[in-house]
């Protein structure tokens, strides 16, 4: 087995940039992390050791900036906004919805009465079928009276 190319330490520090940052903290994102700055990813189970040690280690709570709303207050604001941004996506969803419902409602409107069209052509097709042989008979009939009428 060759020896690791990053050390815990590297891994450690990228943990607590993406920590500090705010950002999820998830083996994904520190592999991506590690990739970028060092060229490589680090053994997956490693990593994932290492995120979890981290995630379970009591952490102290991050200073407060001057002149920074307080922690609850951005937090409150963020979920604010992710509902929005959830209800938002959801009226799209259901308006999308509606659309293609009501599409389809026509299109079957449309179909059952092409359906209907079609019982009332056919009847049409066989009537003017039957009008057709009565005619075509009385024509034979006619030619045959003038034929036998005629020296």
């Amino acid at each position: 087995m060759r020896p690791p190319l990053l050390s815990e330490d590297s891994i450690r520090a990228a943990i607590r940039e993406l920590a500090a940052s705010g950002g999820r903290v998830t083996g994904v994102a520190v592999r991506n992390l590690l990739a970028a700055r060092y060229g490589a990813r680090g053994g997956v189970a490693r990593i994932y050791r290492l995120v979890r040690d981290a995630q379970r280690a009591p952490r102290d709570p991050p200073l407060p900036r001057p002149g920074a709303p307080a922690a609850s207050d951005e937090s409150r604001e963020s979920a604010l906004a992710r509902a929005a941004l959830a209800e938002e996506r959801e009226r799209v969803h259901q308006e999308r919805w509606a659309r293609e419902t009501d599409a389809l409602r026509t299109r079957l409107a449309r179909a059952e009465e092409a359906a209907r069209d079609a019982e009332v052509a056919k009847l049409r097709v066989a009537d003017l079928g039957r009008a057709l042989a009565s005619a075509q008979l009385r024509i034979a009939a006619l030619e045959r009276a003038l034929a036998a009428g005629s020296p």
